[in-house]
């Protein structure tokens, strides 16, 4: 009777490690997207700033928005852990909106447009968590 209880359970364990991978093959592919499943859902700020500030919902499309964000981000992070009052315009970034630009990327106007207010979501969102890691 020993025998064939043993006999049994080995027979079940080897059924569910047989049957097990097919299992998990088969849910592949419903209700998620192929790069969740794979972790590869990386929003545009997060890998090419390294820094993992953006959100999956704010992925900048032009250079001037992405560099104002990452400047207005660094100068309101300082800001807020400083204790400073919440003031976006009185930096010489934000004022001069040219950084990093060239004629390559169109006019310079709408380069300073779109630098400002990449700048100034960045400086919310910076001085929103500094002020929550005050030194």
């Amino acid at each position: 009777m020993r025998t064939t209880t043993w006999n049994r359970l080995l027979a079940i364990a080897l059924a569910c490690a047989i049957a097990c991978p097919y299992a998990a093959e088969a849910g592949q592919g419903r209700g998620r997207s192929r790069a969740q499943d794979n972790n590869t859902n990386v929003s545009r700020s997060q890998s090419e700033t390294g820094r993992g500030r953006g959100t999956p919902n704010r992925i900048y499309q032009d250079p001037a928005s992405t560099k104002g964000y990452d400047s207005g981000y660094d100068l309101g992070l300082a800001d807020g852990r400083d204790g400073q009052r919440y003031d976006p315009v009185r930096h010489r970034d934000y004022r001069d909106a040219d950084r990093g630009y060239t004629s390559a990327y169109g006019s310079r106007d709408g380069y300073k447009s779109n630098f400002r207010a990449g700048f100034r979501q960045g400086y919310e969102d910076g001085y929103r968590e500094g002020g929550r890691t005050k030194k």
